[in-house]
């Protein structure tokens, strides 16, 4: 189903990718990325930028070079699923909201079919999906397959023309940079910068809870980050800023099951890329559920089962000792000019 076709007007524009190094400390990361593109046969549709080169696309402080891709866009997705919300409504399905999932049993060949648990009652079905993403970590049966991390955005006033040309970015190509603790943005439609990126807190026992989208000192620390990024900036003012929990699998590896027996079908653990991710999921699940044979249904995450979080109270002292080490091994190699480098209890406990 083709958005244009459904008249889904979800704001999509390609204006591919850049990653940057943002100073020495960023350089060979840049140059790993192309090396691995090319191992993989995608050399040609990664391109190396200098840092003229990178100038011309948009000025970042600090920029040394960069990699672009045109193998990307930006949509706007609240606008999505609304559209995509109406064009399944069209073709007869029911959207029931405001109704949490407490829990799932699943089904029994010869049986009855798969159940969802809530407060007002189960709900018996042949086929049960199971796409939450970091709310399934609310299951108990899922609790500990996936980790809530919280993802953090802010929003700038729209910018003036001659702020603007200040900047560049005339392509609006999605940016983001060789940080570990991550960060990521985009030119919006109407002329604003969206910086988003981690820093939020793991709490303990896995809870999500809707203050937990608003972290002041992360918030903040985004909006440093948009002004240390186009110095041109410094007096911008922002008029948003929100977040929400993403599902992170042990291992870093989506996964897209379906099992007949039981009737319960899953897509889950994108690691913040759900956005792409979710439109492939839901095409596979789809394939597997109707035993429709395809390329997709020969992806490495059809069938994959990641490996459980620790138990508390070592999944809550790993994670917060890691997220705070990211932040520690970027700070220094900001400050030395220097790549992080050699084995870290960080980086074992973040290995994937």
């Amino acid at each position: 189903m083709r958005s244009a076709e459904e008249g889904i007007d979800a704001g999509w524009h390609k204006g591919g990718r850049l990653t940057v190094a943002r100073g020495p400390h960023h350089l060979q990361a840049l140059r790993d990325d192309i090396a691995t593109y090319e191992r993989f046969g995608f050399g040609e549709r990664n391109q190396l930028l200098g840092a003229a080169e990178t100038a011309e696309r948009i000025r970042i402080a600090g920029a040394l070079g960069a990699v672009y891709t045109p193998d990307c866009a930006v949509i706007h997705p609240g606008r999505l699923v609304r559209g995509l919300a109406r064009a399944v409504e069209r073709r007869g399905a029911t959207i029931h909201e405001g109704t949490a999932v407490t829990g799932f049993r699943p089904g029994r060949p010869g049986g009855p079919g798969p159940v969802l648990r809530t407060a007002r009652g189960d709900v018996q079905a042949r086929t049960v999906v199971l796409a939450g993403e970091a709310y399934l970590t609310q299951l108990r049966q899922l609790h500990r397959q996936l980790l809530p991390v919280w993802s953090l955005i802010v929003l700038t006033e729209p910018l003036s023309e001659e702020q603007w040309a200040s900047i560049g970015w005339g392509a609006r190509e999605c940016v983001h940079s060789y940080r570990m603790s991550i960060d990521y943005l985009s030119r919006t439609e109407d002329g604003r910068i969206l910086f988003g990126g981690r820093g939020a807190p793991y709490r303990f026992g896995s809870p999500i809870r809707p203050a937990y989208d608003r972290h002041e000192r992360t918030h903040e620390m985004l909006r440093g980050m948009v002004r240390s990024w186009f110095p041109a900036l410094r007096d911008v003012g922002f008029t948003h800023a929100w977040g929400g929990p993403l599902g992170m699998p042990r291992d870093w590896m989506p996964a897209f099951t379906f099992d007949p027996a039981t009737g319960i079908a899953s897509a889950r653990g994108y690691t913040g890329h759900g956005v792409g991710a979710t439109n492939i999921a839901g095409r596979a699940l789809a394939d597997l559920i109707t035993g429709t044979a395809s390329a997709l249904t020969e992806l490495p995450m059809i069938g994959h089962r990641s490996p459980n979080w620790e138990p508390e109270p070592l999944r809550w002292l790993g994670v917060r000792y890691t997220q705070r080490a990211f932040g520690r091994l970027d700070a220094k190699a900001e400050r030395t000019g220097k790549p992080p480098g050699g084995p870290s209890l960080a980086r074992w406990l973040g290995r994937h």
